[in-house]
């Protein structure tokens, strides 16, 4: 009995000390600075002024569509949309090889002015296409004889938000 107690132990320890050095321990204990990937340089986006780090300006989008690309493919933990006026819209992460997407969240019926995703994907590139915003205005029904009924209508306002943020782990230097 005691002979298994000390293989027992001596597991114990090695587990221990090999468990300290490992990388997923380290990220435990070791405290993890966040950083805003979209104002890293290089990073570009669809409305410029969505990523400029400055909440006194506004980017307004020309279309449905708002695309974030970062210099560089990183693990990507929070998005984060602050002073918009979007309430519906679909998140989607830029897939490998050229025009692949594929969708990773959806916002419905979001009735404050932030919008916050948070999610572990790694990828090189964000696009958002936006369904709603609060500034959309309904029209009268349509009849439609293809589909059997009224359709409802609505006019689409324009997206716009101050800030548009995108967050993971800041990068260690090595030393």
């Amino acid at each position: 009995m005691k002979r298994w107690f000390y293989i027992v132990t001596f597991f114990c320890i090695c587990i221990t000390y090999m468990g300290c050095q490992s990388k997923p321990f380290r990220m435990l204990i070791e405290p993890q600075e966040w950083e805003n990937l979209a104002t890293a340089k290089g990073a570009k986006c669809s409305v410029p002024e969505m990523i400029d780090g400055n909440l006194k300006t506004v980017g307004y989008a020309n279309s449905r569509w708002l695309t974030v690309t970062l210099p560089v493919k990183k693990t990507v933990h929070r998005i984060v949309i602050r002073g918009t006026n979007i309430t519906d819209a679909v998140v989607y992460k830029q897939l490998e090889g050229d025009g692949r997407w594929q969708g990773i969240m959806e916002v419905r019926n979001n009735r404050g002015p932030d919008i916050e995703i948070k999610m572990s994907i790694v990828t090189q590139a964000l696009r958002i296409y936006v369904s709603g915003t609060t500034d959309d205005k309904r029209k009268a029904p349509q009849f439609s004889f293809r589909e059997g009924g009224g359709l409802s209508r609505k006019e689409l306002g324009r997206p716009f938000a101050k800030e548009l943020e995108v967050y993971g782990f800041k990068s260690k230097e090595k030393k």
